[in-house]
C-alpha cells in the first residue's frame, strides 16, 4: 500500500510539474522590475504566458497563463507591492487557480539627475493546485538586482531595465516538501505618459535545478515566460511625481 501511494504522489507530481510549468513572481508572469521607478501608487493590469518549458530537457506541451493585477506603493528610496491572479495550468483537468504574492525593492543607486538607477528586490508567490489530500503548494521566491536606463523624456517617458536574479522554489505534498534552487532573468520595458498612464513589457526565463525529497521528485526545469499589460499612477500629495512605473 505504501509503495502504492508513493507511485500515485510521484504521478501527479509529474502531472503537476512536467505540465504545470510555474515560474516567476506570480506564476507564469515575468518578475517585474523598475530601478528608475515613480513615487506614488501605481496600479497595474498583467497579462502573463509561457512560451517554452523543458522539464529534464523534453519539452512540454502546456502553455499556462496568467491574468492579474499588482498594486505597488513607491516612496523615495524603496518600494512595496501586492498582486493577485488568475492561473490557467492549461492540463486537462486542473482547474484555474488563484495565486497571490508580494514584493519589496529598495533603490540602492537612482540619483535624480542621471538616468542610471539600481534596485535591489525581493518577493514571494504562493499557489495551490488542488485541494484536499493531492493538493500541491508551491512557494516562489525571486530574488535580483536590476539596471535600468531612464533618458530625459518631456512627453512619453521611456525606461529599459535587466535583472539576474536567485530563484527558489518550495513545493509541498502529501506532508512532504523540497525546495529547488536555481537562476533568472528577466528584462523589459516601461512606457509612461505625463498623465500618468504607462504601458510596460517584459521576459522572463529561469533554470531550476532537480531536487528530490521523499515521494518528491522534482525535475530539471527551464521556463520562457513573455508579458505585457498597462498602468496608472496616482500622485500622492507630498511626494514628488515621476510618470512611469
Amino acid at each position: 500500500m505504501k509503495s502504492l501511494t508513493s507511485a500515485l504522489a510521484a504521478a501527479v507530481m509529474m502531472l503537476f510539474l512536467g505540465a504545470g510549468t510555474l515560474a516567476a513572481q506570480l506564476f507564469a508572469n515575468p518578475v517585474y522590475f523598475s530601478p528608475k521607478g515613480p513615487n506614488g501608487l501605481t496600479v497595474a493590469v498583467d497579462f502573463g504566458t509561457t512560451l517554452q518549458t523543458q522539464l529534464d530537457d523534453v519539452e512540454a506541451s502546456a502553455k499556462p497563463n496568467n491574468v492579474g493585477a499588482r498594486a505597488i506603493l513607491g516612496l523615495p528610496m524603496f518600494s512595496v507591492g501586492v498582486g493577485a491572479g488568475i492561473f490557467n495550468p492549461d492540463v486537462s483537468g486542473l482547474d484555474k487557480e488563484v495565486q497571490l504574492s508580494g514584493q519589496a525593492a529598495v533603490k540602492i543607486f537612482s540619483p535624480p539627475l542621471l538616468p542610471v538607477g539600481v534596485s535591489l528586490q525581493a518577493g514571494a508567490a504562493y499557489l495551490q493546485q488542488g485541494s484536499g489530500a493531492t493538493a500541491v503548494k508551491f512557494i516562489d521566491v525571486p530574488l535580483g538586482l536590476a539596471v535600468g536606463v531612464k533618458p530625459p523624456s518631456p512627453a512619453v517617458s521611456f525606461e529599459a531595465w535587466a535583472a539576474p536574479r536567485v530563484q527558489l522554489r518550495r513545493v509541498s505534498f502529501t506532508g512532504s516538501s523540497a525546495t529547488q534552487a536555481g537562476i533568472g532573468a528577466s528584462a523589459g520595458v516601461n512606457l509612461g505618459m505625463p498623465m500618468g498612464l504607462g504601458l510596460h513589457l517584459a521576459a522572463d526565463w529561469s533554470r531550476l535545478s532537480r531536487k528530490t525529497s521523499g515521494t518528491i521528485n522534482l525535475g530539471k526545469t527551464e521556463t520562457l515566460i513573455f508579458g505585457v499589460g498597462l498602468h496608472y499612477t496616482f500622485t500622492i500629495p507630498g511626494i514628488p511625481m515621476v510618470p512611469v512605473i
